[in-house]
């Protein structure tokens, strides 16, 4: 027996009995494979009680054997017997379903043998559908718009036209994603063709005839357009077309109400009488009326400055571009220098301090358990934590390095907290180039080292611990002593090879590059240490080969000169 075709509330129904065909099919292989297992071991059963096999050839005389033997052909005959009628019975049951092309895909039954036939389509009827029936009809005249119900569209009945021949599926909606543009998206032209065929395709080779002359047809093509009423219709008895003449009335309507729109009528611009004031398939002349009580003109841009304006002068730009030119020709330089700062912020960040926070904690505890509670770092001062670092050197080998990263203010406090702030979320998210944090209610003030000051001690302090000793440099400030310079120290520009980073202005700080005699300024603001930075970096790269003396500043070294790139 076939199904009926499919209906909405048998869809799980359907898909029961999908599901039982599969497994049916699955079983049937199974069983013909123990089937065919069992009648083969029945069979040599059967051949060796006959032979005697086992007595002959292995001197087996045991008289029970021959009933063991019997029991187990028996055993394996019934299986047989039993696999054989569930695969019977499983081939003899209809393995044919009713579904359509989209179930057929959805069920998977492309790569299974169950055969699925599409649904018959029923016999169509001569008789003409009730006005209810089908709430849809009037969008095919009104250009349907998948923004409002169907039912707040105006109802046509099928005798208003000959040859009407109802939708089996309501209309999909357009591509467009703008609400806006759906109803304009249907053209005069589709609501003439769907007026003219009444047929769900609105193709032009409809088979039935339209009752709708081509001068009747003409003037359509603009009635639909401003209709806004019309989506406003209660929904009642008197709203459902039945014959020609309420077509003629309606469209007689439409044209009055278009006509007193283009003279500005106040009638027709009222609120009262569409959905939404700015109603979707509304002209301009419809709101002629209420554009006249206003006047409108061209605002001016405000001279205001911006209350989040940089520090940095407007032309700070081309006046990198100017600093950046003297050390290379690439123009375009500039343009990166922004994804070259959050890289080196990152790798300081990474690098440097958060590595230090880790050390500070972990000292501190080993601290406490020694029983020196009093030497916790922040809260001892820097000459204790000095001496502890010589007399404990053994003990804390690591102490002596967090002193070098320390040894900036004597507000060791402040120090240690801040470069935890800093440290936390990445990036450096709380960094203030011109000022610092406040702590335990104390607001910042100009005794304590700013943000960019902490940042550069740091950096050079870090760059002192990878590069090797110098005999000239026996405090181990390598770096620090060859390559920065900080006020009231001034640079000996008369020196060729000095190369290096000179602190100009503590508050607010600012850093400028001397590289062979030239003074290289960047703009100032809060990214000038992070500038000057790169550009000292980037001189290395491209001037001094990736060396900083004997050290490697790419992948075989400190590795910081990746932020470049390629």
């Amino acid at each position: 027996s076939r199904m009926t075709p499919v209906k909405e509330g048998l869809v799980p129904a359907l898909i029961d009995r999908t599901m039982r065909m599969r497994k049916e099919e699955q079983a049937r292989k199974v069983v013909l494979a123990w089937g065919v297992l069992n009648v083969s071991l029945a069979g040599m059963i059967y051949t060796e009680m006959t032979g005697k096999l086992l007595s002959k050839y292995y001197n087996i005389s045991y008289w029970p054997l021959w009933y063991i033997e019997l029991a187990l052909a028996f055993l394996f005959s019934l299986n047989a017997l039993f696999d054989f009628w569930r695969y019977f019975k499983y081939t003899v049951t209809p393995s044919s379903i009713v579904v359509t092309p989209e179930q057929h895909r959805l069920l998977g039954l492309r790569s299974s043998g169950i055969q699925a036939s599409p649904p018959q389509k029923p016999e169509k009827k001569e008789t003409p559908a009730p006005a209810m029936s089908s709430p849809m009809q009037g969008q095919s005249v009104l250009s349907y718009s998948p923004s409002r119900p169907p039912s707040t569209s105006p109802k046509f009945s099928p005798s208003c036209m000959t040859g009407y021949s109802p939708p089996l599926q309501s209309p999909s909606p357009p591509s467009s994603g703008s609400p806006f543009s759906s109803p304009v998206a249907y053209s005069s032209t589709n609501s003439l063709n769907k007026v003219m065929s009444y047929s769900p395709s609105s193709s032009s080779t409809s088979p039935y005839p339209s009752s709708i002359g081509a001068v009747e047809s003409s003037s359509l093509r603009a009635r639909y357009r401003t209709s806004p009423s019309v989506f406003n219709s209660p929904g009642g008895k008197e709203d459902y077309m039945a014959d020609l003449k309420s077509l003629e009335t309606f469209l007689r309507s439409e044209d009055e109400k278009r006509h007193r729109s283009q003279l500005g009528s106040p009638e027709s611009v009222s609120p009262s009488n569409s959905p939404t004031f700015w109603n979707y398939n509304r002209s301009v002349g419809d709101y002629a009326q209420s554009l006249r009580k206003f006047q409108y003109q061209l605002a001016c841009r405000s001279q205001a400055p911006s209350a989040h304006k940089d520090e940095t002068d407007l032309g700070s730009k081309q006046a990198a571009e100017e600093v950046w030119a003297r050390i290379t020709t690439n123009r375009h330089l500039v343009d990166r220098i922004d994804t070259w700062t959050a890289k080196l912020r990152n790798w300081i960040n990474d690098t440097i301090l958060v590595p230090l926070v880790k050390e500070i904690d972990s000292v501190n505890t080993l601290l406490r358990r020694m029983g020196c509670p009093e030497l916790q770092t922040g809260e001892a001062s820097i000459s204790s934590l000095k001496q502890a670092a010589l007399v404990k050197a053994s003990l804390i080998p690591t102490l002596n390095a967090i002193v070098q990263y320390l040894d900036i203010t004597p507000n060791q406090e402040y120090l240690v907290e801040r470069i935890k702030e800093l440290a936390h979320g990445g990036c450096m998210s709380s960094f203030r180039w011109n000022s610092g944090g406040d702590i335990k209610a104390r607001k910042w003030d100009t005794d304590l080292p700013t943000d960019s000051a902490i940042i550069m001690h740091v950096f050079c302090t870090y760059l002192d611990s990878r590069l090797p000793p110098h005999p000239k440099y026996p405090d181990g400030k390598t770096f620090t002593s060859q390559h920065f310079i900080q006020t009231p120290d001034k640079p000996d520009m008369t020196n060729e090879n000095l190369f290096c980073i000179h602190q100009s202005s503590t508050n607010p700080p600012h850093y400028q590059l001397i590289y062979q005699g030239h003074i290289y300024n960047l703009p100032k603001g809060r990214n000038n240490m992070f500038h000057t930075v790169l550009m000292f970096l980037f001189v290395i790269k491209a001037k001094e080969s990736g060396m900083l003396g004997r050290v490697n500043l790419g992948l075989s070294g400190v590795n910081i000169l990746w932020i470049f790139g390629d």
